[in-house]
């Protein structure tokens, strides 16, 4: 699957909801239940409280639109006898692009906290605290710099990993 089919499947919301939720669920989906859950998503409301109107706008637009378009490129598997919708084995092609909630780290409330940290940790040796009485005020700095340099190194390097592995995908020939 080339770079450019991927981002065009993955630049609708609802196709990524679709591939989300079959993602966590194990086996096949109907898809009338899946319909409901997108348009849940996008009324901000429970599948109970929906109205028919918005429950039929939503299948309609999946039925026609979104499962034509996602079978034809193999990454899910629909059955309109039974109306039971799965992912194919080739959705794995697309993992490193979804979001996964799981893997991605809070790197904002780790700075903060090194920061706190930090914070606590040079006012101690500020205020002479019995164990650290022998760093001086310019060594906690560099201590409190060198633990920033190493974090900040650190989700730089997760960072460019992630981008890598976008760069190696093939691109299309345009010409």
């Amino acid at each position: 699957m080339t770079q450019d089919t991927v981002f065009e499947i993955l630049s609708n919301s609802r196709r990524r909801f679709m591939l989300s939720y079959l993602n966590e669920h194990d086996g096949p989906v109907d898809l009338m239940e899946l319909a409901n859950e997108i348009a849940a998503w996008e009324n901000e409301t429970t599948v109970d409280e929906l109205t028919d109107k918005q429950s039929k706008r939503v299948y309609v637009s999946v039925y026609q639109t979104h499962v034509p378009k996602l079978e034809a490129t193999g990454l899910i598997d629909y059955d309109s006898d039974s109306g039971l919708i799965e992912l194919s084995e080739r959705a794995s092609e697309i993992d490193r692009y979804m979001p996964d909630e799981e893997s991605e780290r809070p790197w904002h409330r780790y700075y903060v906290g090194l920061a706190i940290a930090s914070a606590v940790f040079y006012g101690a040796v500020a205020l002479g605290v019995p164990v650290l009485e022998q760093l001086t005020t310019a060594g906690a700095g560099v201590v409190v710099v060198v633990a920033f340099a190493v974090l900040s190194g650190y989700h730089y390097f997760k960072r460019d990993k992630k981008a890598s592995i976008v760069e190696e995908m093939p691109v299309e020939d345009r010409s």
